[in-house]
């Protein structure tokens, strides 16, 4: 067989694999995926924390399909099935086929790969857009054409509207134009002003819409970075390179460091300087991140979009080092094939002690459940106006799950201003609250003494625990919350 052959058998062995999978998970819809998939209901051009690509494809989906877990998941195998594709084509534009195989292998058999395909998430789009940037900007400096301009013009500015962490790929980009002779003459040219409109076209309704709303995922993005507090923090930094080998997987990322090294020595070919540079952009920026701030381990997530093709580019002139890398993908997959049953069948994650890690991936409809019955009865013969929420993916999954047919959901606000999307587009208000109790569903432990100050009175009722399995309980606490008077207190709490 071909390595074409073997790419695409491979391609549609673990789609069709992830995809049952998919189908066969017993797993409900974490909070953040909740959100998303509310967010497709009122498509939009921007949210408070996120552009709107992923609502966009979690629409696409559930149109089809209807609105069951698996339907909101269904695009990321799908999607990186075709960023497993366009990696194939730029190895193979670089060196040969065999490149091709290695990039898309080291890629779909990636441990994040495994688990973002179990998930719908932003990074899913972002990275094939990513790919498909880099796909454009290798055969436009081989071949400069029109062709390749505009799918540049649209790779950028459809993973700018996936995340703003598309924004990494500008500092090396921009270098090439400036130093690479290639780079320099396909793009400083009518097709490279064309690339730039079609990107600015694609990006500007997500900026209207900025403007339109205080700037809120700008803001959002800006205050992720935590630069308030302390500005050292070497553990941080520690911590996020060791997620990094659980990212792209230990011996994968041990042969990269290998294969950046000899890039940046001019030892492979100049394009791969380029790509190299172009991954170590968003693991250097998210490293100052971690050792000044703080740093989540998928934030330099699109570093991963390249590192495939510069690793796979270094192995094919290197017997030992591929010997390597074929154990390390056939660690990956054993380890995700062991992990895969035991993910779909609960009790076995229960007997393995393992039900902590999908905790918040179950007990939403006796939560759903539980929290109505509260509203109906009512307190002291008032009926509840409203649920208020104090956490987010509390509110998020409770509507998927169906609270939102049964009472109307608010958010209590911390503070005076909006720190998400929740609070932004369903605050509690004093109007509302005015004359009828609100039942307040309670997470965090140490927001009560806020909650003291914001009304006039609390009567704790009976809390909710609902039984997750394998010893874990969801708790939360419940309160009948008279006269409302929100705090003008923009820094309360922080």
């Amino acid at each position: 067989m071909t390595y074409r052959g073997k790419t695409l058998a491979l391609i549609a062995g673990l789609l069709v694999l992830r995809l049952i999978a998919l189908r066969l998970s017993p797993n409900q819809l974490h909070g953040d995926e909740a959100q998303y998939w509310v967010w497709a209901q009122e498509l939009d051009f921007g949210y408070f924390s996120k552009p709107p690509m992923v609502a966009w494809v979690i629409a696409s989906t559930t149109a089809i399909f209807g609105d069951t877990e698996w339907a909101v998941r269904l695009a990321s195998p799908i999607i990186h099935s075709l960023t497993a594709w366009i990696l194939f084509l730029t190895g193979r534009t670089l060196v040969d086929d065999r490149a091709g195989f290695w990039a898309a292998a080291i890629y779909l058999l990636m441990p994040a790969v495994w688990l973002s395909s179990m998930i719908i998430s932003t990074d899913v789009a972002l990275l094939f857009f990513w790919a498909l940037g880099v796909n454009a900007w290798v055969n436009l400096r081989i071949k400069p054409s029109w062709g390749r301009a505009v799918q540049l013009g649209i790779a950028l500015g459809l993973g700018f509207m996936s995340k703003y962490a598309m924004m990494f790929f500008g500092p090396a980009f921009a270098l090439a134009i400036m130093f690479d002779p290639a780079t320099r003459k396909a793009l400083l040219h009518w097709r490279g002003l064309a690339g730039l409109l079609i990107m600015a076209a694609i990006i500007t309704p997500n900026i209207l819409w900025n403007i339109d709303h205080d700037f809120a995922t700008v803001s959002h993005t800006a205050e992720n970075a935590n630069l308030k507090q302390d500005m050292f923090h070497p553990m941080e930094l520690i911590t996020f390179w060791i997620d990094q080998f659980g990212v792209f997987g230990p011996i994968s990322l041990a042969l990269l460091l290998g294969a950046l090294a000899a890039a940046f020595k001019r030892q492979i070919s100049p394009m791969v300087f380029w790509l190299a540079a172009l991954c170590i952009t968003p693991l250097i920026a998210i490293s100052i991140e971690a050792l000044i701030s703080r740093a989540n381990a998928n934030w330099a997530v699109t570093a991963y979009g390249v590192a495939p093709v510069i690793l796979a580019v270094w192995l094919v002139g290197r017997a030992r080092a591929r010997a390597w890398m074929k154990w390390g993908l056939i660690g990956h997959t054993a380890l995700a094939l062991i992990l895969l049953p035991i993910v779909l069948m609960p009790a076995w994650t229960d007997a393995l002690g393992l039900a902590n890690s999908v905790k918040r991936l179950r007990g939403w409809p006796e939560t759903v459940n539980a929290i109505a019955a509260r509203y109906e009865a009512g307190h002291n013969g008032q009926s509840f106006q409203s649920i208020a929420m104090d956490n987010r993916l509390v509110f998020y999954d409770t509507e998927y799950y169906g609270l939102r047919d049964m009472a109307p959901l608010t958010f209590w606000r911390l503070t005076s201003e909006a720190k998400h999307h929740a609070e932004m587009t369903h605050p509690l208000t004093a109007s509302a609250a005015k004359d009828a109790p609100v039942l307040l569903i309670n997470h965090y432990e140490n927001y009560v003494s806020f909650f003291e100050q914001d009304f006039a009175k609390l009567e704790a009722l009976e809390a909710i625990k609902i039984d997750l399995g394998g010893g874990k309980t969801r708790h939360l606490n419940v309160w009948a919350a008279y006269g409302y008077t929100p705090t003008t207190d923009p820094y309360r709490g922080q």
